[in-house]
């Protein structure tokens, strides 16, 4: 295999690895989401604080799963699910860097608070590296996302 698809694969795992680690970074502050959605909504709180978890350990091992499965497709030289879950991982994680749940921490948000406030109430509970390790991760994710579709696309060379 050449090397362009010997990085775009090491890219795809780095992402899937990159969307697991902010799922389980989740599962570590567990309970203090569940504080946060608690002080977000007065009613169901610690039941949609309990989902978001959930839905953010779920939605990442699924990730990691689409990435492994991309990674073995590239070995197997066909690029077309690589740029599946890359265009998935991106716009998953696109909401990161403005500040929104995504794939790896889901916000469920009703009609008595915005993203924005229980984003707040997160960051107001949770340790401090917290909100900049998940964000740092779906950065992470998002990059080697876009830069393994884009060495995928590099046409192969027969030696």
């Amino acid at each position: 295999m050449e090397a362009s698809r010997k990085a775009a694969q090491a890219l795809v795992l780095a992402a899937g690895f990159a969307a697991l680690a902010g799922g389980i970074a989740g599962v570590v502050v567990w309970r203090d989401i569940e504080s946060a959605y608690l002080m977000a909504y007065v009613d169901g709180g610690a039941s949609r604080g309990h989902a978001a978890v959930i839905a953010g350990l779920a939605l990442a091992v699924a990730a990691d799963g689409c990435c492994l499965y991309a990674a073995s497709q590239l070995r197997a030289g066909r690029r077309w699910p690589t740029w599946l879950t890359c265009g998935l991982l991106i716009f998953g994680l696109i909401p990161a860097i403005f500040g929104g749940g995504t794939i790896i921490a889901p916000r469920f948000v009703g009609d008595q608070a915005s993203a924005i406030e229980l984003g707040a109430d997160i960051a107001a509970v949770t340790p401090g590296w917290y909100v900049p390790l998940v964000t740092g991760l779906a950065l992470v994710a998002l990059c080697a996302a876009a830069l393994a579709a884009m060495l995928a696309a590099v046409p192969q060379h027969d030696t």
